[in-house]
């Protein structure tokens, strides 16, 4: 009985040390390969004013697709980095960075979401869901007078250290090194930008 536990733990092992192993070929290939990129920009933002808070919320478009999906099955925690800031007269009154973190369990093949920005946590087995996870924003901002305000956000990918490689990887080359950002003016009574 007890070589027959073992025997199902190696097997386990060895599933998990192959899921890994896959994970950081697909990186070497995506390093060695040609890539399309994306073209990530943010859209359908719209601003809500409640009391003395505003509220955005928009959405990263075309942010992950070609090799996203192997890189967020490496393994390793993927941050994706949102910076915010708010502006009155050129100063800035407000500055904030969030991030949606993601790692993915080879195990029980579910990726697992953590949205700083709302809050929450979220799982999933679907790659279609997660993308739509990780691409929304919500963010809110509180201040007594908010009124000709500037606020400008824009995203960004960390590089990540690929110990197989022994190498470091800029995840902003998926992006064509280019930040997706926006900026808008703030006032109460606008409902929609």
């Amino acid at each position: 009985m007890l070589e027959a536990l073992f025997f199902g733990r190696r097997v386990m092992f060895q599933i998990l040390a192959e899921k890994v192993i896959s994970g950081l070929a697909a990186f070497s290939m995506l390093l060695l390969s040609s890539y399309q990129g994306n073209e990530a920009s943010f859209s359908n933002y719209t601003t809500s004013f409640l009391d003395n808070r505003m509220f955005l919320e928009c959405k990263l478009e075309n942010a992950f697709d070609n090799d996203f999906e192997e890189i967020f099955k490496s393994g390793q925690i993927i941050d994706v980095y949102f910076s915010v800031k708010i502006e009155l007269k050129n100063l800035i009154i407000h500055e904030e960075e969030f991030k949606h973190s993601i790692i993915f369990d080879p195990l029980t093949q579910v990726f697992n979401i953590e949205l700083e920005d709302q809050d929450l946590t979220y799982s999933t087995n679907s790659y279609e869901e997660l993308k739509i996870i990780i691409s929304n924003i919500e963010y809110s901002f509180k201040d007594e007078n908010i009124h000709d305000y500037i606020l400008t956000l824009n995203a960004y990918l960390p590089k990540i250290r690929l110990e197989a490689l022994n190498k470091d990887f800029d995840l902003m080359m998926l992006w064509k090194y280019s930040e997706p950002k926006f900026t808008m003016k703030l006032e109460k009574g606008d409902n929609e930008n």
